[in-house]
């Protein structure tokens, strides 16, 4: 839970970085929200696993794929609610969307390898 929350308080600084920095152009102004439901959805991936890793890891894959398609469906819901909503620049926020949701992947990736390596 601490590699979550500094990750993600890593990420917010950087992201507060280019916010003050001449590449702010390159940011939507609703990437705060973006990067709150991203920690959302890493907080909650986090919950399932915990709780698939609980008897002796019987249950981690389902669990997992469980985790995976939430993310996938809030994704979607994501994008469309805030495109439906008319959000200005539209593919300035899908893009920031998907490199935050790239960092937030990686970020997944990388903690799952490590705790596969224990089985």
């Amino acid at each position: 839970m601490l590699k979550l929350i500094s990750f993600y308080g890593g990420l917010g600084l950087v992201l507060w970085g280019l916010h003050q920095s001449s590449l702010a152009s390159w940011l939507h102004q609703d990437v705060k929200f973006i990067w709150a439901f991203f920690f959302f959805l890493a907080y909650l991936s986090h919950a399932l696993h915990q709780i698939g890793c609980k008897n002796d890891r019987e249950k981690f894959i389902p669990f997992h794929m469980a985790s995976l398609a939430i993310r996938f469906i809030a994704s979607l819901i994501f994008i469309g609610v805030f495109g439906y909503i008319g959000t200005p620049e539209m593919i300035l926020f899908v893009g920031n969307f998907f490199v935050l949701y790239l960092c937030s992947t990686n970020f997944e990736i990388i903690g799952l390898l490590r705790n596969l390596r224990r089985f």
